[in-house]
């Protein structure tokens, strides 16, 4: 079974100070309400409608689709046993998106399918 995480990085308007924050989707196991709710949108260019949170597309920095053989906390586990044990290091999700033999990119696949059958949303 593959996990699939999307990564959002997006302008945040809460203060007037020009900030950026991130939205992590993890574990996902079924992509398709993603690919309507999220991908299709972005694709589009459209309005993202997530579960807490609408963005505007001129507000999104970066999507990522990563996809990975096990959920996400499994692996950060099993990085973090594989460590000195007096190390003080922490790893975390974008460590495990960054480690190619944990991790693939997927983002270019799922957009160039999107483009290849012109999804409406």
């Amino acid at each position: 079974m593959s996990y699939y995480h999307i990564l959002i990085e997006v302008n945040d308007h809460i203060s007037t100070i020009e900030q950026t924050r991130d939205i992590e989707l993890f574990d996902i196991t079924e992509i398709q309400p993603y690919l309507h709710s999220v991908l299709l949108p972005y694709f589009n260019e459209q309005l993202i409608e997530l579960e807490d949170d609408n963005l505007e597309f001129k507000d999104v920095l970066h999507l990522k689709v990563k996809q990975t053989l096990l959920p996400i906390n499994d692996l950060i586990e099993e990085e973090q046993r594989l460590l000195p044990s007096d190390t003080d290091i922490t790893i975390s999700a974008y460590e495990i998106f960054n480690n190619h033999e944990l991790s693939q990119d997927v983002t270019t696949v799922i957009l160039d399918v999107l483009e290849a059958l012109k999804f409406e949303a």
